[in-house]
């Protein structure tokens, strides 16, 4: 029986996304290094990089603007900015108001549970490439919505490019798509059991 890759069985997880945010303020840079404890050395580079413990940044600029990497979900990314108006208001003592965000790239990690051919399907499929050589996985691009995903044997694949949520189930349904149209899946993936503990 052939096997079919569908929608709702994908698994994935936010692994990184990159905000771009205007905070419509001006920021003393060499304060925030002192205060909050950035990084910040002009001469080579022009913002602050103010690096958190959970493992996110902001490059922070003068003119209000900066860069978030590093959130792995839309609910840390809001959480992380208000974070860092309460921080701007006590300790800077910067009242901010009003964000602009915009997303600059979603970066998932997603499981389709199935084995796939990568020969089978860079000779069937448009827009796709594969060096084994070179990487072990397949690069395969769509156009609408504009994404790219690296596609490896175990079905494991990375998702790259996306700039909206509400696109997301639309480029994995591609893949999907794609997958079962081309013929490359080989079947579902058969996971080692995980180890019993000793003792038991």
């Amino acid at each position: 029986m052939t096997v079919k890759v569908k929608l709702a069985d994908v698994g994935r997880d936010v692994q990184n996304l990159v905000a771009s945010l205007n905070f419509h303020v001006s920021f003393k840079l060499p304060e925030i290094s002192r205060i909050l404890g950035a990084d910040y050395d002009p001469s080579n580079f022009p913002g602050a990089i103010y690096r958190k413990r959970a493992g996110y940044t902001f490059l922070l600029f003068r003119n209000g603007k900066s860069v978030l990497a590093g959130v792995k979900s839309f609910d840390q990314m809001h959480d992380a900015i208000n974070g860092f108006k309460a921080e701007a208001k006590e300790k800077l003592g910067i009242k901010i108001t009003n964000v602009d965000i915009e997303i600059q790239n979603l970066v998932l990690s997603l499981d389709t549970h199935v084995e796939i051919n990568l020969e089978h399907f860079v000779h069937e499929v448009y827009d796709s490439y594969y060096s084994p050589e070179l990487f072990p996985g397949l690069t395969f691009k769509i156009y609408d919505p504009p994404a790219t995903f690296l596609v490896f044997s175990s079905g494991k694949c990375v998702l790259v490019g996306l700039k909206r949520l509400e696109d997301v189930d639309r480029a994995i349904s591609k893949l999907c798509n794609t997958l079962n149209e081309s013929g490359a899946v080989r079947g579902i993936r058969k996971d080692k059991p995980k180890d019993k503990p000793k003792g038991k």
